[in-house]
């Protein structure tokens, strides 16, 4: 428990030195959250790769295109893809999940510790598992 000098300083910081603080406890809390984040992504990644592979094996056209912050599955010709994009923004730990036409996903691993890297492959899988079964209704293989 603080004593009463302890709350006093507390007590008179200006509103400056109150943002401040927490500019800097948000700062910390990302660095430590991006650890998370980025393996998750990695995950993700593999997911996404795995899905990439059986889908290759069918003699279908799929590209995956993954980057340190980036992991993005194309699938069909270059005229009429079906996208599914995971981005991380390293500032913020968030990981953004963008899926056809629906509104973007987010992780935020600084805000929502409970967040596990499993979490974001299991939706990056059923996600691409949705978007291949978008393909197969669309054109039959």
């Amino acid at each position: 428990m603080a004593n009463w000098r302890d709350e006093l300083i507390e007590a008179v910081k200006t509103k400056v030195e109150r943002e401040a603080e927490e500019a800097e406890k948000q700062k910390l809390r990302v660095r430590e959250a991006l650890t998370s984040a980025e393996s998750a992504l990695k995950l993700g990644a593999e997911a996404l790769s795995f899905a990439a592979d059986r889908v290759k094996e069918k003699g279908r056209d799929v590209s995956l295109e993954v980057s340190e912050h980036s992991a993005k599955f194309h699938l069909g010709p270059a005229g009429a893809q079906m996208s599914l994009v995971a981005d991380l923004d390293p500032t913020t730990a968030i990981i953004k999940v963008s899926y056809l036409d629906a509104k973007a996903r987010e992780f935020d691993f600084a805000r929502d510790r409970h967040i596990a890297a499993a979490d974001v492959e299991e939706y990056l899988g059923r996600r691409v598992v949705e978007l291949i079964r978008a393909a197969q209704k669309a054109t039959p293989w």
